[in-house]
């Protein structure tokens, strides 16, 4: 089983990265997805975790939701660590003029933060 942590903010942008995840060279049946929902009222599932958890679910992928009440690059380093995920999968932003990627701050967090390979996905409708 090839474990992958994601967080689920942005609705949008947690669909871009749910893709990025189903585009892996794995099989559906292979994957469990984390998905990590920072939350300050434990127990509500927003609109983005829905959607991502259906998307798993048509295609076959095992799929846990985790609502946390902590800062979000923080809640998926964690969530990581505590699933011993192979893979930890954040949103992205355009490329700047010069060609260089742009990172969100959570994303740069997580990237610094871990010792786990991450996956940049790119900004919506890209």
């Amino acid at each position: 089983m090839y474990t992958v942590v994601m967080g689920a903010g942005d609705h949008d942008r947690a669909l871009t990265t749910a893709r990025a995840i189903l585009d892996l060279p794995a099989a559906p049946d292979d994957l469990h997805v984390v998905v990590v929902h920072a939350t300050d009222t434990p127990g509500t599932v927003d609109d983005a975790v829905e959607r991502v958890t259906d998307l798993f679910g048509e295609n076959g992928v095992e799929t846990t939701v985790e609502a946390v009440e902590s800062a979000p690059p923080t809640a998926l380093v964690t969530a990581a660590a505590e699933y011993d995920a192979d893979l930890l999968c954040v949103g992205g932003r355009r490329h700047s003029p010069a060609g260089k990627i742009q990172l969100r701050d959570g994303a740069q967090s997580v990237i610094l933060n871990t010792d786990r390979p991450v996956l940049v996905a790119g900004e919506p409708n890209e």
